[in-house]
């Protein structure tokens, strides 16, 4: 049995196959689903069959867990994660038995999901949504720490999307030095310490930003007034060193330290510009950098794309 977290009460573990019964009885039940957009299971096997199929733990590392009272290790219903790889989101849900509703299951095993997210998955944020009718699921949202972001559609029914930020990643200015230590087995493995400095990385305007998780450096980026002659602009800034340590990579945290950089690049310039490694093009484009010119090689480190934005 692989548990997941834990609280006096009760236990968080992945699905086995004798939870199939659970999944076909709670999804009887219409006031279980109502405002899920799920239907029944037709059959016990078809319950059986989801679970077989349920590859979320192989995929992503994450997914729902079965929630058991560790008196008894009844099952009590079902709290997780789960990631949406078109959206790049991850959001906690739950469900339980009408048996356990109103007995504080939901906001306690919700709670545990979150810490897990945050501090084992060391995700940068996690989402929830309930439709907009159900009450009940929106105070365990807000008794979870999650503020309303807007109104949408989930499922095809009216919803309300919340989001939390993990609060153990920190942004704070560094000096170039500070960088190395992520510059180097990022950008520089194999090569030289010295090869981690960079050309004006120590002038006064010249500003570096550090990524901590729990006061451990994990990504930096160094953002250094210099032109490019392809630009007009008077005064304009370069994104260089971006990088984010291997075991924190894939989490969005690079999107951290680039809207760190761009809001505080609003009072300096209007214009950020950098030159980005062929694997990357699509992270910038994402955060609305376009290709300017042709592909050039960087010796020693490979083909490079000028990149630019305007800041406003």
């Amino acid at each position: 049995m692989n548990i997941i977290a834990e609280s006096d009460r009760i236990y968080l573990r992945e699905f086995i196959l004798d939870d199939a019964l659970h999944f076909y009885n709670m999804n009887c039940d219409n006031d279980v689903i109502k405002y899920t957009g799920d239907k029944a299971f037709e059959t016990l096997e078809e319950a059986t069959e989801f679970l077989k199929n349920y590859n979320q733990y192989q995929l992503f590392g994450m997914g729902r867990w079965a929630v058991c009272l560790k008196a008894d290790d009844s099952f009590l219903g079902w709290c997780g994660l789960k990631y949406h790889p078109d959206d790049k989101l991850v959001e906690v849900g739950y469900r339980f038995y009408k048996s356990n509703w109103n007995k504080g299951y939901a906001t306690e095993s919700a709670k545990l999901t979150i810490e897990y997210g945050f501090q084992i998955l060391k995700l940068k944020e996690i989402f929830a949504h309930a439709h907009e009718a159900n009450l009940a699921s929106h105070r365990v949202i807000e008794k979870c720490g999650l503020t309303f972001i807007e109104k949408g559609t989930y499922d095809n029914m009216p919803a309300k999307l919340y989001k939390i930020n993990n609060p153990f990643y920190i942004i704070k200015q560094i000096t170039a030095l500070e960088t190395y230590p992520v510059r180097h087995p990022i950008l520089r493995k194999g090569r030289p310490i010295e090869d981690c400095a960079f050309e004006l990385d120590n002038e006064e305007t010249t500003f570096h930003l550090g990524l901590f998780f729990k006061n451990n450096l994990v990504g930096v980026a160094s953002f250094i007034k210099n032109n490019n002659k392809l630009f007009h602009e008077t005064t304009q800034y370069q994104l260089r060193g971006m990088a984010v340590l291997t075991a924190y990579q894939k989490k969005g945290l690079g999107n951290l330290l680039i809207e760190a950089g761009e809001d505080m690049l609003l009072k300096h310039c209007s214009r950020l510009w950098l030159n980005a490694r062929q694997i990357a093009l699509g992270f910038y484009k994402n955060k609305g950098y376009k290709i300017i010119g042709e592909p050039f090689e960087i010796k020693n480190i490979g083909i490079h794309y000028t990149m630019t934005k305007e800041l406003f």
